[in-house]
């Protein structure tokens, strides 16, 4: 168990870490607009650059649930429209549905960690940094693996990457948009999500390199005491 126990504290953080690094890189707007303006997407839609960001705010309030419907309108080639249409909005529903589960594991697996790490500090006070940096090693190991799997795996086939994911999380096909028809899939073409997916593993890993520094030096200040 004194192996077992920081293992698994171990891991619901870094699942935890790896839910709140996807929620945060999700909804930072000043990723959008850079992504919109390297692939000049504005102009290729038609839309103005604040139309385009209107539009993004839209589907970003309502995944946070600070709004009830994704109806916007925008000048699009030069007639107002609404933006999204009905297969786009079904779509937002189960990705709505999705996020929302997603975040609430993600408090789940905080709430677990702090537990079990709760205990084992009150039964290892002496040595709960020894612990854990053992924990957290293994715990990592395992991690590491599967970040690299998805890396790997991206950087080869991101539209298999892609597909399976979706293929995975939704149980219709509502995800397949037509790009002749649909202003969501031009707005976030298949470059946005691997920028997106690459960026969350770039920003995961240098937390969690963070903390392991961390552990490792309170560990060895332990040892010392």
């Amino acid at each position: 168990m004194r192996r077992i126990l920081p293992a698994l504290a171990s891991l619901f953080l870094l699942i935890a870490i790896l839910l709140t690094t996807v929620d945060a890189l999700c909804f930072a707007r000043g990723f959008y607009s850079y992504e919109y303006r390297k692939g000049n997407q504005a102009e290729k839609i038609g839309m103005s650059d604040e139309g385009l960001m209107a539009a993004t705010d839209t589907l970003l309030d309502y995944l946070k649930d600070r709004r009830q419907d994704i109806v916007v309108e925008t000048e699009v080639s030069g007639t107002m429209r609404e933006v999204y249409d009905e297969r786009e909005t079904m779509h937002m529903v189960d990705v709505k549905a999705l996020y929302q589960n997603a975040m609430t594991a993600r408090n789940l697996f905080f709430i677990a960690a702090a537990a079990i790490l709760a205990f084992l500090f009150y039964k290892n006070r002496s040595s709960f940094f020894s612990l854990l940096k053992g924990g957290w090693k293994d715990a990592l190991l395992l991690m590491i693996l599967f970040v690299s799997f998805i890396a790997i795996w991206c950087i080869v086939d991101f539209n298999g990457f892609w597909t399976q994911f979706h293929l995975t999380f939704f149980d219709n096909d509502m995800w397949l948009l037509n790009p002749n028809v649909s202003i969501m899939i031009n707005m976030f073409p298949e470059s946005f999500f691997f920028d997106i997916v690459a960026a969350i593993i770039i920003v995961f890993t240098v937390i969690i390199c963070a903390i392991m520094t961390m552990i490792h030096f309170l560990a060895k200040k332990e040892a010392a005491a």
